[in-house]
């Protein structure tokens, strides 16, 4: 039952996350660092009721596992802004094409921070995801918008997201779902704090702020249902799943920008879908 459970949070982490890849086009004009922070700023706000009233009847958990928050903090801020940056230096279909990498590094690294055996059926069902990731966006189009900056930009938020489910599936044990977020925005705040100084300290336009407090909302729901999807699923499991997220940003790109899926995305879709079945059938 929990599994399931845990496949669905995860089904909508991969949701919520295609959606905020769609809002951070509106705000691609904004300081990179100033959108990061707001989206930090407003999540902790939202967050702080929340775990107050938790406190107050006794919900709280002890402060175990503090000395990864604030490496969680710092990897969780290094997302956002890699892969702001990699949208703003290349297109969007190579950021978050670097950004799907995620499951490479979980798999290479779990072994070594989690104990996490290398499963077969996991290797056979990444090989199946990457393959689907890249027929999506289509190998000839990605080489139309080469920007080295960006790609790398955006392989490297994939490296920092995977750091972020190693350190949240750690912690696990630790905190609730609404802890371990608060716990995380609120360092990554503190991390980014004084490159938003540094950068000018500049506040985004009305539209931009709401745009971004709907990003806020976004990271708060994705980052409670990930971290219980994390507590009830192996690491290398769940990155895969994760890995429906360009789906989801593609449906909503041909919604809102009218962006038609050619046969290589539907192919790319049919395989990301297989992966997700090899996974949940061996979970299960």
């Amino acid at each position: 039952m929990k599994n399931r459970i845990a496949f669905t949070a995860l089904l909508a982490v991969a949701m919520i996350y295609g959606l905020i890849d769609v809002l951070l086009r509106f705000v691609r004009n904004e300081n990179y660092f100033s959108v990061v922070f707001f989206i930090f700023l407003f999540s902790t706000i939202l967050l702080s009721p929340i775990i107050k009233r938790g406190k107050q009847s006794g919900e709280a958990r002890p402060m175990k596992g503090l000395r990864l928050i604030v490496p969680l903090g710092f990897f969780q801020a290094a997302t956002w802004l890699l892969l702001y940056f990699a949208v703003m230096n290349t297109s969007i279909a190579n950021a978050v094409f670097g950004y799907m990498t995620t499951p490479i590094f979980v798999i290479v690294l779990s072994p070594f921070l989690l104990k996490e055996c290398v499963n077969k059926h996991a290797a056979v069902a990444l090989v199946l995801a990457l393959l689907g990731v890249v027929m999506i966006f289509d190998p000839r189009r990605l080489m139309q918008y080469i920007a080295p900056i960006g790609i790398v930009s955006g392989i490297l938020s994939g490296f920092s997201y995977a750091m972020v489910e190693i350190l949240q599936r750690k912690l696990k044990d630790h905190y609730d779902p609404f802890s371990l977020t608060f716990l995380g925005k609120s360092a990554g705040l503190l991390i980014i704090f004084p490159l938003f100084l540094l950068n000018g300290a500049t506040v985004p336009g009305v539209i931009s702020t709401m745009i971004i407090l709907l990003l806020g909302l976004a990271a708060i729901s994705g980052g409670i249902l990930a971290c219980y999807g994390l507590k009830h699923l192996v690491a290398q499991s769940a990155s895969i799943i994760l890995l429906l997220e360009p789906l989801i940003s593609m449906a909503a790109a041909s919604i809102l920008f009218l962006e038609i899926p050619s046969l290589s995305t539907i192919l790319g879709a049919i395989l990301l879908l297989i992966a997700d079945v090899i996974i949940i059938r061996n979970q299960s």
